[in-house]
Order: C-alpha cells, then sequence, then structure tokens
C-alpha cells in the first residue's frame, strides 16, 4: 500500500482547502513534515487514521465524547458548520495480483438540529457502491485496524513503552492481532457471554429477585476488590519511595562515619530473625496447649479416675446381675445334689459361690459419684501423654534457646554506642523505619481485607452457581441448557489450548524479527545475540553472547526505547503486510546517541514508505542532512494568524 495524497477541506486546525502529495519519490521512501507543537502534525495523522477508520479510529474515540460529536468538534472553527468539513484520501495497493487506485470521501456537515456524515469510495477513478457500503469489511482486509498502531504510531508513548510491563502488553496485542487471535479471544468471550445468558434464563422467575442480589453484591465486592487493589498499589509506592529515602539515609550514615552500622545492621536482622522464630515456636507452644496438654498436671489423678470409673461400672454391672446368679447359684447346687456329686465337689462348689457373693456384695457397695463411661479414657494413653511430653519439652528448649539468642542480640546491640554527631541521621532513621512499619502495617490490613473480600466473592460466585444449578434442575430445559454449557467451556478450553499453541509456534519468528531489528538499531557488536519471549506472559528476556539472561530493566532508558521501536517494528515486518509506517514525534523522548541510531539504521528502511511528522528540535538540521538521501517529499506546517488556519507549505525546516 502506498498513500499517495490526502486532502484536508476545513479539517480542525486546517481552514479551507489543503492538498498533500504523500507518495515516495525516485525510490525515495521518507515523506517528511516538520512543524513546531500545535502547529497541526498531530492533526494530520487524526485525519489519516479519520478517513480510513472512521468510527472505528482510535484518534476519533480518544477524547471524552462519542463519534458524532467529534465530527463536530473536527469542523474547523472559522468554517461554516452547515458546509462542513471533508476528508479525502487516495491510494494505491495490490489486490489479488492486481494494483488498484482507491480514493475514499469522507464529509460531514451540521443539517438544523441534527447531523450528517457522507462517504464514497472510488476504485481506479470510479464511484464503486458496492465498495462504499462495504468499506469497513474492505479497508480490514489490507490494514486492519487492530494491528494499524504498529504502523501508526506517537513517537511519544514509545517512552511508555519501554516500560517492561507495557512492551509485554505490545507484545501480545501484536501477536494476537496478527494472528487473529484478538478474534479468538472475543470468540471466547462472546462463548462465555452465551453461556452466562444460559445460565440465567434458566432460572424460573422466582429465583430472579436471589440471583439479583447476589449479582449486585458480587459487584459491589469485585467494586471493592478494586478499590482496595487500588489503595494496595498506593500504599506500595510509598513504601518503595520510604524504603529509597530510608537507603539514602544508611548511605549518609555511612559516609558520616557509622562504621559500626554493618555490625547493627547484622545483630538487628539475627534479632529479627531470632523474634521471629520465638513467635513461631511459641505459636506452636500455644497450638499444643489448646489440645491436651493442660491434662499433663493432672495424670495421676486421671488414673485414678480411670480407675473409679472401672469400679463403679463394675458395681453396676454386679448390681444388675447379682439376684438372677443368686437364683443361678442355687439352680446349680441343687442340680449337683441331685446328681449325686461327691461331697468334696459340692463343697468346693458352694465355697466358691460364698467366695464370689462376698466379692459381688463388696463391689456393689462401691460408692459411685463419677457415672462415667471408662470409655472416655481410651484416648487418654501414656504413650500419647509421651509424645506430647516430648513436643512440650522440646518447644520449651528451643523458646529458651531462641530467647537467649534474643537476649544476647539485644545486649549486644545495648554495648554498641551512638555517635553525638550521628544523632540527627539516627533519629530520622528511626522515624522513616516507623513510617515504613506504619505502612507495611497498613498493607498488611489491606491484604488481609482483600483476601477477606475476595474469600467473599469466591462464597458468593460458588453461591450464585449453586441457585443457578439447584433453579435449573427444575426446569425442563435444563438438561439441554446444561449440555451447552458443558460443550461451551469445551471450546473455550480447546480455543485456550488453540491460542498458546498458535502463540508459540509463531513466536519463534517475532523473537528472531525483534532481535534483528534490535541489532541493526543498537549498534552494539556482543551485545545480545538471542531474545526469548514468553508465550505466557509475552515477557521478553535478552541473552548476551556468553547465554547470560539480561532483563529488559537493566538495559539504559535509551536502550530500552530502542528495544520498544524493534519490538514495533518486528510486528510490523511480521505482519507481511506492505504497508506504510507513519510516526508521530519520531525522536521525543530519545537522548542524542539513540536518536542517531534511529535516523541511521531505522527511519530509511522501516518501510518502503515513512512518514515522519517531527518538530525542529527532533530532526534537526544534523538529522535532516543524514536522512536528506532518503526523503522523497518534505513539508513544513505552520499556523498562519492572517489565514486563521494551518499552512503546509514544500520544504522542511532548513
Amino acid at each position: 500500500m502506498i498513500i499517495e495524497e490526502i486532502v484536508l477541506d476545513n479539517f480542525g486546525i486546517y481552514k479551507d482547502h489543503h492538498v498533500v502529495k504523500l507518495a515516495p519519490t525516485s525510490q525515495k521512501a521518507i515523506i517528511l513534515l516538520g512543524g513546531l507543537n500545535g502547529s497541526g502534525k498531530t492533526t494530520l495523522l487524526d485525519a489519516l487514521q479519520l478517513a480510513l477508520y472512521g468510527k472505528f479510529s482510535r484518534h476519533a474515540n480518544r477524547v471524552n465524547m462519542n463519534y458524532i460529536e467529534y465530527l463536530r468538534r473536527m469542523i474547523n472553527h472559522h468554517a461554516d458548520p452547515k458546509k462542513g468539513a471533508s476528508l479525502k484520501l487516495q491510494f494505491k495497493h495490490f489486490r489479488e495480483g492486481k494494483e488498484e487506485s482507491i480514493r475514499i470521501h469522507r464529509s460531514w456537515y451540521v443539517s438544523g438540529k441534527g447531523f450528517k456524515e457522507n462517504v464514497e469510495v472510488e476504485r481506479d477513478g470510479v464511484l464503486d457502491s458496492v465498495l462504499t457500503e462495504r468499506w469497513y469489511e474492505y479497508v480490514e482486509e489490507f490494514i486492519p485496524n487492530r494491528i494499524s498502531s504498529l504502523f501508526f504510531f506517537d513517537g511519544e508513548k514509545i517512552e511508555g513503552l519501554a516500560d517492561a510491563n507495557k512492551t509485554a502488553a505490545l507484545v501480545k496485542t501484536g501477536i494476537h492481532a496478527l494472528l487473529g487471535l484478538d478474534l479468538v479471544d472475543r470468540l471466547s468471550a462472546d462463548l462465555l457471554t452465551v453461556e452466562r445468558k444460559h445460565k440465567t434464563e434458566i432460572q424460573p422467575p422466582e429465583s430472579r429477585v436471589h440471583i439479583a442480589a447476589l449479582e449486585a453484591e458480587i459487584e459491589q465486592l469485585s467494586k471493592q476488590v478494586k478499590d482496595i487493589a487500588k489503595q494496595k498499589l498506593d500504599v506500595q509506592k510509598s513504601l518503595a519511595q520510604k524504603e529509597q529515602d530510608k537507603k539514602k539515609l544508611l548511605e549518609e550514615y555511612r559516609r558520616e562515619g557509622g562504621e559500626l552500622f554493618d555490625e547493627r545492621a547484622q545483630i538487628e536482622a539475627e534479632l529479627d530473625a531470632a523474634q521471629k522464630k520465638l513467635s513461631f515456636v511459641e505459636k506452636q507452644m500455644r497450638e499444643i496447649a489448646t489440645g491436651d496438654a493442660p491434662l499433663l498436671m493432672v495424670g495421676e489423678l486421671l488414673s485414678e479416675t480411670k480407675s473409679q470409673a472401672l469400679l463403679e461400672e463394675e458395681a453396676k454391672h454386679n448390681g444388675e446381675i447379682y439376684e438372677e446368679l443368686e437364683k443361678h447359684n442355687v439352680a446349680l447346687l441343687d442340680l449337683l445334689k441331685q446328681h449325686a456329686v461327691k461331697r468334696a465337689t459340692l463343697t468346693a462348689v458352694q465355697a466358691f459361690i460364698d467366695t464370689d457373693k462376698k466379692t459381688r456384695k463388696k463391689s456393689i457397695k462401691t460408692k459411685c459419684y463419677l457415672n462415667a463411661e471408662p470409655m472416655i479414657f481410651s484416648r487418654l494413653q501414656d504413650d500419647i501423654f509421651d509424645q506430647i511430653q516430648t513436643s512440650v519439652t522440646e518447644f520449651i528448649a528451643q523458646a529458651e534457646e531462641v530467647t537467649e539468642e534474643i537476649n544476647s542480640c539485644e545486649r549486644k546491640l545495648g554495648s554498641i554506642p551512638d555517635p553525638e554527631s550521628l544523632e540527627g541521621i539516627t533519629q530520622q532513621i528511626k522515624e522513616i523505619q516507623e513510617e515504613i512499619g506504619n505502612a507495611k502495617l497498613q498493607f498488611e490490613l489491606l491484604e488481609q481485607e482483600y483476601k477477606r473480600i475476595r474469600s467473599e466473592i469466591v462464597h458468593k460466585k460458588t453461591e450464585l452457581t449453586q441457585s443457578y444449578e439447584m433453579e435449573a434442575s427444575e426446569q425442563f430445559a435444563y438438561e439441554a441448557n446444561h449440555l451447552l454449557i458443558e460443550r461451551i467451556e469445551k471450546v473455550r478450553y480447546t480455543l485456550e489450548k488453540f491460542g498458546l499453541a498458535v502463540t508459540t509456534k509463531h513466536i519463534r519468528q517475532l523473537e528472531l524479527l525483534i532481535l534483528e531489528s534490535f541489532s541493526q538499531l543498537i549498534r552494539k557488536e556482543d551485545f545480545i545475540n538471542q531474545i526469548e519471549i514468553d508465550p505466557n506472559d509475552y515477557t521478553l528476556t535478552l541473552y548476551t553472547p556468553n547465554h547470560e539472561k539480561l532483563s529488559p530493566k537493566s538495559l539504559s532508558a535509551g536502550e530500552r526505547q530502542l528495544l520498544a521501536v524493534s519490538v514495533l517494528w518486528g510486528l510490523s515486518r511480521a505482519s507481511g503486510r506492505p504497508l506504510p509506517t507513519i510516526i508521530d514525534t519520531p525522536l521525543s523522548r530519545l537522548d542524542g546517541k539513540h536518536r542517531q541510531n534511529l535516523v541511521d539504521n531505522y527511519f530509511y528502511q522501516a518501510s518502503h514508505q515513512v512518514i515522519l511528522l517531527s518538530t525542529d528540535e527532533e530532526i534537526n538540521e544534523k538529522y535532516y542532512n543524514d536522512l536528506k538521501s532518503a526523503i522523497g517529499r518534505e513539508y513544513h506546517i505552520t499556523y498562519e494568524k492572517d489565514r486563521q488556519s494551518a499552512v503546509i507549505k514544500q520544504g522542511y525546516f532548513f
């Protein structure tokens, strides 16, 4: 694709009619437009985006207003609203092996109390009604809006993209857009919406109130979680700053002669570790104390109580069988006499019965005051008490050992002198430490509240799911809906696996393209020879020729920005689409060295058509001369008060 021309009529800061030729000439890829801040460079970039994508333009949605209001705002302030504004964009590209010229004319104006927008598309100079009607589908074929940020980007945002997390997000967005995985994500989200819809639809009417209440509670709790998460982030930032302030104070403390600081810090660390260990041991001892351990103090009483319980049980038993046993014994003696048993045997049996009777009478007279079953003492075995005693002894020994360690540390700390010259710094360190402690406490409280609410959300969601399932089981269509939900879950799982597999398959090519781009930009031999992209979180890992890992965070600010440019360049090359590259404020956030790298190694080969919108401080006279051989067209954008309009003239600043 080559953008040949854009025509602006009363668009934004451009009053009246303006024509800008943008086609490269004589194999010179760069089209250079210079202008001071506020002169109309960004408005020109907005015009390109708006002409192509209309209501789907990123620029049309970047302000806090709807599309119609945006169009109304982009009518030049000095123009007649009834005549409105218009954009014409002409470009050529190859489609199905043939070159075709496309000219899109987008106009809008105020009509009474209403507002109208017209779009007309010409193909090879002839109005094409089908193409006009299906323009948004057509433009997605050759330059999808989802990947437009790879070719239309703002140089000022490169500094932001240099952040590792934002770089990962850029890589993820780019890969998903290039591979069409954003459509997979959208399908998965749509399936989830369908799933939720069916879960809701299968509920009987009487359940709706309860479900709505649960959903409202979950939504409210989710808002609370977000608020607490923001508070946590704020506290973390504050804590990080305080830690940094503390570090500076400690460094000053050392410089001022705090030769004992390292020893103090080490002892304090040992004391902190010992206190934590003692806290842990005391916690273990408390846990033992809440169990059977207190019974060790009444071991003998327990033994006596168990014996008494056995005696009482025996007395009750003898009392219950005594009369029956008497009858049995009389019958037994009569039976022996009837069978003429020897007198000695009869005497022996009689003696045994008398002894047993005497023993049972004595047992029956036992005083019963426990009235407890002996079985309750079954778990109170000696080996259990031995184990408890062993654990208690060990923890006491540990506690004594750690206590002695704490006392030793405290004695050491007490023996360290505090130089008078350091009193001010020491006080500051103490105050910052207290602030850090308060911040940590605040963070811990927020973390506890965060976990509590998250747990409550899980509980509510579980309750909500149970409500869905319970009510759904009472409906005729439950099985069909349940089967549909199950299949949706399987499809979503399959889509997730598919996305990861496709990403992993294509990510290697992107790694090579980013590495190649970075190597061309950085121009450092033996610096980086491998870049890996994690297919799960899309973070970048760099490797030196010695295969040592190098985090992007360890690069200088300028190197990180060049890495961000390399990611954009690599993604655009990976797209395989011959599209122009348009860069607004290309060098604004770079230092001189890295500006030179972009000038020497990127701009002239970023694409077959490179449109740069720059100030005189970015592409200055030196960089202009360096790029001169690759510049096909150059313009200077200025604002002329007498014309009340931005004006585009031939030639750059110099």
